[in-house]
This record gives C-alpha cells, sequence and structure tokens, in this order.
C-alpha cells in the first residue's frame, strides 16, 4: 500500500487539529497556561501517586538521558514529582517477546512501555496484550493517524531510509537523490549495504517484489561490502562511499556531530520509506497512568522539542517538527510517502518476512 494521498489526509489533518503548545524552552508560566482536559487533570493526579515510571529499551531516545530529560519536562509542565527508572534493555524483538510472555502469565511486564518499530507490534496486536487508550480525552492535539490499532499503540518517531554518505569524499553535485543515482559506475564497489535488508522489504510491500528484487541484485553487484546500522566510522573513514539503504536519517549536523567525522544523509526521492517508532502500553502494567501521562506527553509538540533535542528524532504528523517539515515538502512536490503502520503489517507480517529473508539472503552472497 502507497501513503502518497492518504499520508496527505493524516497529516493535512494533524494540522488541523494541532493545538498551539509552548515549547521546552518557554517559562514555567507558560507552560503553565496551557490547556488542561479534566480528563488530564485526573491522568496527572493518578500519575503523581504512582511516582515512579520502569523503562526498558536500547539506546533509542536518547537512552537514560532521554529519559531524565523527559522526566524534567514533565515535571515542569505538569508540576508532579514523578521519576523516570530507565534500564538499558534488549532489543525490540526479544523484548516484544518478554513483554508478551509476562502479559500472557499474569505477570507485570518488566516495563511500563513498550518502544517499538512497526513490526515489533504484529504479534502483540494478535495477542491482545496492549491497552488501547483513548488518547484525544487527555491530549486533545493528538490524532488519529498518530493512535492505530484503537490506541494500543502511538506514533514517537519518525524517519526516512536513505543513503548516508562521506561527504568529503563525494561532492554535493553528486549526492544521489534518486535510486539509479546510487549505481553510477564511480561508486561500484564503494557502496554498503546492510546485512539485514534494512528498507528493501517496505519498497516490496508498495512497489511490488520484482521490482525491488531487481534493485537488491543490483545493490549486491555494486556492493563492496555489508556493514551494520550504527558502524558509522566506515562512512567517515572511507571504508564506504556510502550506505544504501540506511536504517533512517537523522539531521546532518547530527550525525557529524555524533561521529566527529564527515557525515551526511540524504533520502531517495522514489524510495521514501520510512520507519516509525511506537509506544505501547502493557497490560498489567504497574504504573498505567504515568505510562500514559509519560507517552501522551512525547506526542504533543511539547514532548517532541524534548527528543529532538536529545535524540534529534521526531514524528513526521506532529506539525512544527523536523520530520513533518521534511515530510511536507515531499508530499508538495509529489513524491509517495511509504508509511507503514502496525495495522497495515499485521495482514502481511508473513509476507514482509518473506521478502526480508530473500532480500537478506541475495546480499549476504
Amino acid at each position: 500500500m502507497n501513503y502518497s494521498n492518504r499520508g496527505a489526509r493524516k497529516i493535512h489533518g494533524a494540522l488541523a487539529a494541532a493545538m498551539a503548545i509552548a515549547v521546552l524552552s518557554l517559562s514555567h508560566m507558560a507552560l503553565a497556561e496551557t490547556a488542561h482536559t479534566p480528563e488530564l487533570d485526573k491522568l496527572i493526579a493518578a500519575a503523581q501517586a504512582e511516582k515512579r515510571l520502569d523503562v526498558v529499551w536500547g539506546p533509542a531516545l536518547a537512552a537514560h538521558v532521554g529519559a531524565k530529560a523527559i522526566e524534567a519536562a514533565i515535571n515542569k509542565a505538569y508540576g508532579t514529582s514523578i521519576e523516570v527508572n530507565y534500564t538499558p534493555g534488549p532489543s525490540m524483538p526479544q523484548m516484544a517477546t518478554r513483554t508478551i510472555e509476562e502479559v500472557k502469565a499474569g505477570r507485570v511486564p518488566t516495563s511500563d512501555i513498550f518502544l517499538g518499530i512497526e513490526v515489533s507490534f504484529v504479534e502483540m496486536l494478535r495477542q491482545d496484550i496492549l491497552m488501547p487508550v483513548r488518547w484525544q480525552d487527555y491530549f486533545p492535539a493528538i490524532t488519529p493517524a498518530e493512535m492505530p490499532s484503537e490506541g494500543r499503540t502511538l506514533v514517537i518517531t519518525t524517519l526516512f531510509n536513505g543513503i548516508l554518505y562521506n561527504a568529503n569524499l563525494i561532492k554535493p553535485a553528486d549526492v544521489p537523490h534518486q535510486i539509479a543515482d546510487v549505481f553510477k559506475p564511480k561508486f561500484k564497489g564503494k557502496i554498503a549495504s546492510t546485512p539485514y535488508a534494512v528498507g528493501f522489504d517496505r519498497l516490496a510491500l508498495a512497489n511490488g517484489f520484482d521490482n525491488v528484487k531487481a534493485i537488491v541484485e543490483k545493490t549486491a553487484e555494486w556492493s563492496g561490502g555489508l556493514m551494520r546500522c550504527g558502524e558509522n566510522d566506515r562512512i567517515s573513514t572511507g571504508e564506504f562511499l556510502m550506505l544504501f539503504l540506511n536504517c533512517g536519517s537523522r539531521i546532518p549536523d547530527n550525525l557529524k556531530a555524533e561521529n566527529g567525522g564527515p557525515l551526511g544523509s540524504a533520502e531517495l526521492d522514489d524510495a521514501l520509506a520510512t520507519s516509525m517508532t511506537y509506544f505501547g502500553i502493557p497490560k498489567n502494567g504497574a504504573h498505567p497512568n504515568l505510562a500514559k501521562l509519560f507517552a501522551g506527553f512525547i506526542a504533543t509538540k511539547e514532548g517532541q522539542d524534548v527528543i529532538i533535542k536529545v535524540a534529534s528524532e521526531s514524528s513526521h504528523l506532529v506539525p512544527g517538527t523536523p520530520a513533518y517539515e521534511k515530510a511536507q515538502g515531499y508530499l508538495k512536490k509529489g513524491d509517495k510517502l511509504l508509511a507503514f503502520g502496525p495495522e497495515d503489517i499485521l495482514p502481511r507480517a508473513k509476507e514482509l518476512d518473506e521478502y526480508k529473508n530473500t532480500f537478506t539472503k541475495m546480499l549476504l552472497k
């Protein structure tokens, strides 16, 4: 399914529904003036009574630093004194399996909130272990597009697949902006791809298996090797000129600052697959009200400002964020924005697995 028109409707709907919420840098007085619904006031009181939120996930959202930044922002915005207890966790698939087992056994989940990408939620939705939440009762600015699966999932960030490249070795005029640009003779043997074929499976869902299979075959032919996402030094040192496809572009300046090297990122106009992260609140959680307050706050513009600052990530469904502006730019050009949610992947999960397995084998050869 491609989301060119549907995505436009979702984004424009988000713009129409958005509230004017003060950004983090505003004074405490300005934050206090932000309108609260009666339901939000009740949620704040219930969250304060629970006092501590336990969250377990990997390095996403700047890990401990991000958790503490969000804790401080919530306490400032709502006059609470809650604590966010962050513990480094396993991979998203491993954490999903653990959470499913805990809920099905009637145990308290290790993490009050599950954080994962779309595919991480497939089995969780199938086994009905996440709470449905009426997010708009608390945060009216949250739109239906942001809370699919009857509120069991909540969009937090959006990354756009594309390329990561060495900006010192690739001139601005040579930076690829179409898939065909990647396969210029000058790049042969100097590009890398991932050993898990990131992004190609989503392209196949939208554009058909055979079309994308041909792209993966070309990638294997042009590739000088494979690298994992995060091994950015292999690009900055010039071992490879670029990574195609990457695991999602952040702000290029942030990439340069993080890695101390000449790293840039670019999206490809004909391969605008996105990877979105979501929150889900498991049933049987020890702190359900605080989990709702934490997750819902991040989905607001005020909360987005916090994670933009600490993690350089944002949601394309929240007006005013970098991801939103980027998505709007593509839609205005008439490009197809491919955004698959958990409810889209659920009925096609087996198909998606087959694509990924096939493309992975092709790249490993």
